[in-house]
């Protein structure tokens, strides 16, 4: 098969996307939460519904990744779980589209060690993994709301439409910074 047929293939795989999300979609203020609104059909993978993604056996998440070509790796859960859950993602899908949520915890040096470390391995995971096959796009996100702090002005429905919007174009964004405003002092 010519590049010119494999990309138009690809196109046409991707038009209907299946989306798999690491997070609970009924927990407000999470990014599943907001996923959910614009692909309601997506998978979600979270303890709620029966997946521990600390200690889940590979094979099932394989299996679960195979039948999607569209990952939103969203939960940080624990060190280095979402760079394991996208190298599984890439050994189980032919096609897919790969959304990674960072952190400005990757440069700021706010937060735990262990959490920026973590952060850090996502992003240098998901550039080393970035193909024609398995094309990746790391999102590093500066607060966003949550429960615990709705004062923080990036919003999570904004933050999915801009999920959307990456997933659109045809130009590839491997890496993007997206940061609330910043206080004076």
């Amino acid at each position: 098969m010519n590049n010119d047929k494999l990309k138009e293939f690809r196109k046409k795989f991707m038009e209907n996307r299946k989306v798999v999300c690491t997070g609970n979609p009924d927990r407000p203020y999470t990014i599943a939460s907001g996923i959910k609104k614009i692909w309601p059909d997506a998978t979600f993978l979270s303890l709620s519904n029966g997946y521990d993604l600390s200690n889940s056996p590979d094979d099932r998440l394989k299996e679960v990744f195979s039948k999607h070509n569209t990952f939103i790796n969203a939960s940080y859960i624990g060190s280095k779980i979402q760079s394991r859950l996208l190298e599984l993602c890439n050994q189980a899908v032919k096609f897919c589209d790969v959304i990674n949520i960072g952190s400005t915890h990757e440069y700021d040096g706010n937060g735990s060690e262990e959490y920026q470390n973590s952060k850090l391995d996502l992003r240098e995971t998901s550039l080393r993994l970035n193909t024609f096959r398995f094309q990746t796009h790391h999102m590093i996100l500066g607060l966003l709301q949550n429960d615990a702090n709705l004062a923080y002005s990036l919003n999570i429905d904004d933050v999915c439409q801009y999920i959307s919007w990456i997933l659109s174009q045809e130009a590839k964004i491997s890496l993007i910074a997206i940061d609330s405003n910043k206080q004076p002092w």
